[in-house]
């Protein structure tokens, strides 16, 4: 074995076996920070009392001590107030954009007003401009200045830099959304309880609130702002159409619905909320049994990319090594 191994690396070279350790242990790396990357995003997580306090903060309601703006967050400032003329250039024109955006920010349980969308097509382009530059810079220094990759790396990076955002606002809408549908049947049990119990349909969702702030954080926040848009003087109709569409969740439209129209009909609200739970438990249940037979195809990436090619050289290693050690020795056929 070791006169084997000793013939492979006369046969390849030290030099050229350097580099090609060196080159495969960096290629790790990246891929284990990329997936790294990508699974923190994924499972990022704010707290609701620092955004909050960070919020009235930007309103300048308060300062408390300790919470100075960082020379990061002075330069982050800078870079999105000065991508935001290139902003509204690239984007600003776009009214279908803009209405696609401010839906997917609602969905995410974002603010969607107007100065929210244009901040946020504002980061898009200060991302891309600062991913671009990096790139441009990069690639000007390995290239010694040749200006056709200069600005391919320029438009590559931009244009990386400008999905990322967008990416990641769809990746939290589509993440909010799958914890309201699976949190939905759980509070439909709890709503016809209590309307069961005697309360009306506006203590009801007030009750619900109070009891699944923590369970359902996502469906709570909804339900609350459907509470202070009714409080407010909204009309039941649209209030309870607003609440069905600002979601995204279709199990949510479907229920806001039934709820518009057994109050129109003055049929039993209790009767349309247990049969709906019943509904969307047999849907959750048939949901589950679909991810867990999609298991075995999306095990099929990670055994492909992880498990079969060391296993393959481990297999495949000494026979490649002997027959190699053997023509090497014997001079071919």
């Amino acid at each position: 074995m070791n006169s084997s191994l000793a013939s492979f690396v006369e046969i390849v070279g030290v030099g050229n076996l350097v580099l090609l350790l060196l080159g495969g242990f960096i290629l790790i790396l990246a891929l284990f920070g990329i997936l790294a990357s990508i699974i923190a995003l994924m499972n990022h997580e704010t707290s609701p009392v620092k955004e909050r306090l960070e919020a009235f903060r930007e309103k300048g309601i308060f300062q408390t001590p300790g919470t100075a703006r960082s020379a990061f967050d002075d330069l982050q400032e800078s870079v999105i107030t000065f991508a935001q003329p290139v902003a509204m250039k690239l984007y600003g024109q776009n009214l279908k954009y803009q209405k696609q955006v401010k839906s997917l920010m609602s969905e995410a349980g974002l603010p969607d007003g107007d100065d929210n969308i244009n901040r946020f097509l504002a980061q898009r382009a200060a991302l891309g401009l600062v991913l671009g530059g990096i790139g441009c810079l990069v690639i000007f220094v390995l290239s010694k200045g040749l200006i056709t990759y200069v600005a391919f790396a320029l438009l590559a990076g931009f244009v990386i830099g400008s999905m990322l955002p967008q990416y990641i606002l769809k990746n939290k809408a589509t993440e909010r959304k799958a914890n309201i549908r699976y949190t939905l049947s759980d509070t439909l049990d709890l709503m016809v309880v209590c309307v069961e119990a005697g309360l009306s349909l506006d203590a009801t969702f007030h009750r619900i609130v109070e009891d699944m702030d923590r369970m359902a954080p996502e469906l709570a926040y909804e339900i609350r702002r459907l509470n202070k848009e009714l409080s407010a003087g909204i009309p039941r109709l649209e209030a309870f159409q607003a609440f069905g569409l600002r979601s995204g969740v279709d199990e949510l439209r479907s229920l806001c619905t039934l709820i518009i129209q057994s109050d129109r009909m003055g049929t039993s609200i209790a009767d349309t909320l247990r049969i709906y739970s019943v509904d969307m438990r047999v849907r959750r249940r048939q949901n589950a049994e679909e991810l867990a037979a999609k298991a075995s195809t999306k095990l099929t990436f990670p055994l492909v990319l992880f498990i079969f090619p060391p296993l393959l050289i481990i297999l495949m290693g000494p026979v490649i090594i002997t027959a190699v050690q053997s023509f090497a020795h014997g001079g071919g056929l």
